[in-house]
Order: structure tokens, then sequence, then C-alpha cells
């Protein structure tokens, strides 16, 4: 984060603070006049890293209170920019501040319209940070300061009249309802007690008419002074600022209201140049007077650092990814010393086994071709039961289907009944080992005169024998069903016998 410097501007001199948590240390101070502008410059120069934040403290101050239709956006801000040009013609240093909508009528807005009159005394300080293009965050006025101030107060009231003192002299300030309404500087040339309770007691008077001709308080009600002072003047302020028909006066320690803001060292006196510096940094206010093309540094500034924050968050992400990948890699290099150890342990108890097998006269190579002759022959050599038992689940989901005989044999692939061909040609390879299953079964005697059933019992026994890996092909079916040939369901005697077919499966090994 960089350097935060504070500029007090009144109308004779600017004073340099450099704003630490525990408050402003004061750098330097410059005269209105060419060599304080130089000294000025070169201040600004060797500091051109550094934020800055103006606070004036200036006589010549404008402030209008007034309503305008409710609007949004574009037509808003025209409005504002309009009544601004209206008020305050001439001065670039103003702003506006919204003091809520009216409860009455079309509910209007009312606005504070506030100005810095005065620029002729700050646009030289202005000049010279132009030049040096240093970063301005703002521009801000007393009164708003002190605003910040006004709700922590015990002694608010809903209309208040605070007086406050710097270098630049002594401060009026009128709230109502904990919003400033209008403020106005008296020079002061001595900071004696009883001169300070003397203007104190003129200025408030000056208010009080100036309030009750505006209707802002009535006449039969005495105005509430609160008086920010230092503890050693209370004394002399209370005995020559007394009570009044026309005024209720309250003090507040400045030294025990800037402790409480965390100032380290209060004000030695009334004049609070630092409290006040220091209230500026700790509530700065969002309203400030300075115009877009004198704070284009501080927006370049706020532009680079959000990109750095931007940039620094995408390499902390880059950093944690690469960690997690790092970590992963580590995990991966250990989990392979362990599987290389694993093999190297697998190789040793292998070659042990190999030195105790007792020696023969062949090869490794050899033997492993041979043991491999053995596992195809094996595998050949099967017996019927794969297929038999294909054959018995065949027959759970066909319970019309009875076997009368069975025959299981291995082939070569020649020495088959020459009617096989037909099942090679559909999926088996010619001359490649099969093992052949030859059924004989039956269907009940109750169907032998529904040959349609016949046939769709024979194809569904068909289907549930046939597999990707076995075929099936029917040898006979229950009725001849060539042409020229007659349908015959019985014999020579009469009797009706059980339908009869034929089937070979058939399984390459």
């Amino acid at each position: 984060m960089p350097a935060r410097r504070l500029l007090f501007v009144n109308a004779t001199r600017v004073t340099a603070y450099h704003w630490l948590p525990s408050g402003p240390k004061e750098e330097a101070s410059f005269a209105a006049n060419e060599p304080g502008l130089s000294a000025f410059r070169d201040y600004l120069r060797e500091r051109s890293a550094s934020l800055f934040y103006l606070l004036a403290d200036l006589a010549e101050e404008g402030f209008q209170v007034d309503e305008l239709p409710h609007v949004q956006g574009n037509d808003r801000r025209e409005l504002i920019k309009r009544k601004l040009a209206q008020y305050y013609y001439g001065t670039p240093l103003s702003l506006a501040l919204s003091l809520g909508r009216s409860k009455k009528g079309r509910r209007d807005e009312k606005f504070l319209f506030a100005g810095l009159l005065g620029v002729s005394q700050i646009e030289p300080w202005l000049q010279a940070m132009r030049e040096t293009e240093a970063r301005l965050a703002g521009i801000h006025s007393m009164p708003f300061v002190i605003a910040a101030l006004v709700g922590k107060l015990p002694a608010a009231t809903e209309r208040i009249l605070v007086i406050s003192a710097s270098s630049a002299g002594l401060r009026q300030s009128f709230f109502e309802n904990g919003q400033l309404r209008f403020s106005r500087l008296t020079a002061m040339a001595t900071d004696r007690s009883d001169l300070i309770a003397t203007t104190c007691a003129s200025e408030a008077g000056k208010i009080y008419q100036y309030l009750a001709g505006q209707r802002l308080i009535s006449r039969d009600q005495p105005l509430q002074v609160l008086v920010l002072a230092h503890a050693g003047q209370r004394a002399d302020l209370t005995r020559n600022l007394p009570d009044t028909p026309e005024r209720q006066v309250q003090f507040a320690d400045i030294g025990e209201l800037a402790r409480q803001q965390g100032l380290a060292e209060p004000p030695a006196d009334a004049r609070g140049d630092r409290f006040y510096l220091h209230l500026l940094m700790r509530q700065t206010p969002h309203q400030q007077f300075a115009p877009a093309e004198d704070r284009r540094f501080y927006r370049l500034w706020q532009a680079r650092h959000a990109l750095t924050i931007v940039s620094a968050t995408v390499f902390g992400a880059c950093l944690l990814l690469a960690g997690g990948q790092m970590l992963r890699l580590s995990e991966l290099s250990d989990r392979n010393a362990q599987v290389r150890l694993d093999v190297e342990t697998g190789q040793r108890r292998y070659d042990d086994l190999m030195r105790g097998l007792p020696p023969i006269d062949i090869s490794r190579d050899s033997l492993r071709d041979l043991t491999d002759r053995y596992r195809v022959l094996a595998r050949r050599s099967a017996g019927p039961e794969p297929l038999l038992r294909h054959l018995g689940h065949a027959l759970d989901q066909a319970p019309r289907v009875e076997l009368t005989r069975v025959d299981w044999r291995l082939d070569d692939g020649g020495a088959h009944d020459p009617r096989a061909d037909a099942a090679q040609s559909q999926g088996a390879t010619k001359g490649g080992s099969h093992a052949l299953l030859d059924i004989q079964a039956r269907l009940p005697a109750a169907m032998a005169l529904d040959h349609r059933g016949q046939i769709e019992a024979v194809n569904a026994f068909t289907g549930l024998l046939s597999t990707g890996e076995i075929q099936v092909r029917v040898i006979s079916r229950p009725f001849e069903q060539e042409s020229g040939k007659a349908i015959r369901s019985s014999d020579a005697t009469g009797e009706i016998e059980p339908p009869k077919f034929n089937l070979r499966v058939m399984q390459a090994l």
C-alpha cells in the first residue's frame, strides 16, 4: 500500500502531513507565493508514489438546499449538473449531497449543493499537482469532516450549531437531524480563550438571527451550541460564553474526542488541525470536490492496483495448482518406486524357486512352448460336460421337448457326416476341431396333428441351443416337408406316435 499524505489548505499556506495509524505527522509547510509553490512541486516529485488527500478550510464556501424532481440515471445526473452550474458557475469544485426525499406532495428529492468559491486560493496548488502528476485521491472540506463526527457526539440534538477552531479560524457548522445545512468560517488572529469565547458569542448571535429569519428554528426556541474546545480553555470559555435565552452552550473536550478516534498525540490547544486530518482518514467522506481530470492519476493507480491484485491472485492460484501437481508427482514417484521394489522382490523369489527345481535338459523357452501346446491340447480334449450343461439349460426352458438319445464325439473337420457341411458353411471353419452332440428328441403325442406347433417348438428349441460359439443344425423334423410326400402322423396300426426330430450341435474347440 503506498504512503498516504495529507495537505491542509487555508487562505495563506499548505501544510503537508504523512499519515500514520497513530495520527498525522507534519512534514513541511508552504506559503502561498512563488517560492512556496516551487518548494511544493519539489515535495510532490520526491513523493510521487504517495496518495494525496487535500483538506480545504476556506471562508469562501457556498451552501444551498433545494428540492428537485426525483429522477434516476442520466436524467438525474444532468439535472444535478445543471443545478450546480446555476449555483456555482465558474468553479469546478462543487458537489451535491442527497438529504432524502420529501414526505409530502410529489415527494421531491432534497439536495445540499456545496461549492468551494475560493478557487483562486486552491488553483495554484492543484496546478502544481497536475504538473507533477500527483495522485490526488480527493478534495474535502472541513464541514463534511465535522459532519462525520456529529453523529458520535453525546450532546447532538435535532438542530445544533457546532463551533470548532483550526489554524484557518473559527468555524460554525449548523446541522439538522445530523445532516449539514451550512457552514461559515471566521478568521482569527489569536488563540486566546477570552477572544475565542467573545467571537463564539458574536457568531452564535448572528447565526441565531439567520436561522430564525429562515424559519429553521423558532424565535422562542434557544439555539443548541456545541463548542469543541481544549480542556485547558474550558474554564475561560464557560465564564465568557454563558447560556442566554437565545443559546444553550455545551462543551466537548477535543482531546478526549481525539483519543477516542485513535490519535496518539491529542491537540495541545483548540486548533485541532491534526485531529481533523486524522478524522478525515479514519472516516473519509464519500463526497469530495475534485473533478475527474484532477483525479486521473489516482484512477490510473487504482486500475494498476486492481490489476496487481488480480495478477497476484492468479499467480497464487497457479502456485497452488503447481503445488498440487508436485504433490501428485511425488505420490506417483513413491508408488512407482514401490512397484519397482515389488517387481524386484518377485523376480528374486521367482529366481529362487527356479534354482530350487531339479535340473532338466530343456531350455526355459522350449518348456514354455511345450506347456502352451499342452494347454491347447487340454482345451481341445474337453469332455461333454459344457455341451451337456448347455443342453440342460435349454431343456429347462423347453418342457415339451423330451430327449430319447444323445451322442457326443470329437470331430477334426473331415470325418463327420457330409450333411454337416451346411453347418460348417454357416460359421464353423472347415478342418478345425469340433465337439459334436447328436440329439434325438420327441414332442408330446398331443401335438401329432399340430404341424405348425411342431415347427414352432423345434425352432424355439433350436434357438435356445444356438449361441455365438455353438451352431445347431436340424437333421430331421417331426414330419416330411418336401413336396410330393404325404404328411404322416401315425403308423400302419393307426396309433398316433409322438413327433420325433434329430439335431446336431457343434462347438468349435
